[in-house]
């Protein structure tokens, strides 16, 4: 392995920006620090396009990464990454810009057989058969000069993603797959991806499922205003409150600052300026209308069959899944099923995501199959190479 070359001045960075435009792809990686901020630190950006060469880009020299980011949401110029979501929320909030062309070899894996997810060591020694070593998670990143086991681990972070991403992309093209990769690959092109609405943000709260719709219309306006708090500071949102804590003041609603006193796990509650913005917040929510109110958690009670339709569901997904080399988790979890079958019975309007786009095509038909009676299952080669197949039944003119 060659050493790496360290870009610390604009002019050459953006000569390197130049080649690698010119070249139409790139493999990156970063390694930064979100431990003390709100605001990711950006440590160092690892590059290459192949052949073993590695371009180590070092932020903390005062340099602009601007031309950096624009290759990232250049359509031209394909961006290799593994498991790249947190690599380009970096480029979506220092630059407002969103990727384009992107190619995660950690999903493109799943599509062809290797599983998903897989750590990119497991990932490079099933596709290339090479190992890797892995073991500075936890460094310091902005402590410079960076260490040669460091430096290491930078460059074996990115040294390898050319030769994966190649191999990968035949394998897809063989199967059939590439177009599928390429629409899943689509969401990281979505900003709700990245941040996802504070409405959707509030069952992710413990406690909050407990909450009347009173309630979720005050922690709609907690949670923006922690938010809103802890980026003015550029501080982490736990330093600010808990949110436990969050979820208790939007139960009691408290008009008044003694209120907010006897909470504990709440210092903030001598800072006059924070409780008054708290008590202002509460006492718009209460004055919302109750049409307005966010709808408050309903608790499934499933019936003994629809349980028993589920896991059946979801037998027959990882059966299928494991016989044609898919990984069942980019199919989707539990909650994806359930969406499916209340769309079938008519709980839901919206179409479920297992009957949109490749997921329709893979698997949503064949569900869709068995719970209309059209299909039914057979498991055969019990114990010893047990297999359990789906068997659909030939159209009738009736159907």
């Amino acid at each position: 392995m060659s050493p790496p070359e360290t870009v610390c001045d604009q002019q050459h960075l953006e000569t390197c920006c130049r080649k690698w435009r010119a070249a139409g792809r790139l493999a990156f990686d970063t390694e930064f620090i979100r431990d003390e901020t709100y605001e990711a630190a950006l440590c160092l950006i690892q590059v290459s396009i192949g052949d073993g060469e590695v371009v180590l880009i070092d932020p903390t020299c005062d340099l602009d990464v601007a031309p950096f980011w624009d290759l990232i949401a250049d359509p031209q110029v394909t961006a290799i990454v593994h498991a790249g979501k947190e690599d380009f929320e970096l480029c979506l909030r220092t630059t407002g810009r969103l990727p384009r062309n992107v190619f995660d070899v950690q999903i493109g894996a799943g599509f062809v057989g290797y599983g998903y997810p897989l750590s990119l060591a497991r990932l490079v020694d099933q596709v290339l058969h090479r190992r890797i070593a892995k073991g500075q998670t936890m460094t310091d990143w902005l402590r410079r000069p960076l260490t040669e086991q460091q430096i290491r681990y930078a460059v074996e972070d990115v040294t390898h993603l050319p030769d994966v991403y190649s191999k990968l992309v035949a394998q897809l093209e063989e199967a059939g797959r590439l177009a599928w990769a390429q629409e899943e690959f689509r969401r990281f092109e979505e900003a709700g991806f990245y941040r996802p609405r504070i409405p959707e943000r509030l069952f992710k709260l413990r406690g909050s499922k407990r909450l009347d719709g009173l309630g979720l219309a005050a922690l709609e306006r907690l949670i923006e205003w922690r938010d809103h708090w802890a980026q003015e500071r550029n501080r982490p949102i736990r330093a600010m409150m808990r949110d436990d804590v969050l979820v208790e003041i939007a139960r009691r609603r408290p008009a008044h600052a003694s209120d907010l006193q006897v909470l504990r796990g709440f210092p903030q509650a001598r800072n006059r300026k924070v409780v008054d913005e708290l008590l202002a917040l509460i006492k718009d929510a209460s004055a919302t209308p109750r049409r307005e109110w966010p709808k408050p958690y309903q608790p499934r009670e499933d019936t003994p069959m629809i349980k028993a339709t589920l896991d059946i569901l979801s037998a027959v997904t990882r059966a299928i899944c494991y016989e044609e080399g898919l990984g069942h988790e980019l199919v989707g979890n539990s909650q994806r099923l359930r969406e499916f079958v209340d769309f079938h019975v008519g709980r839901e309007s919206e179409r479920p995501s297992l009957m949109l786009g490749w997921r329709a095509e893979f698997i949503g038909q064949r569900l869709e199959n068995l719970l209309s009676g059209r299909s039914e299952l057979h498991l055969f080669g019990w114990p010893d190479d047990p297999r359990l197949d789906v068997v659909t039944h030939a159209a009738t003119p009736t159907d």
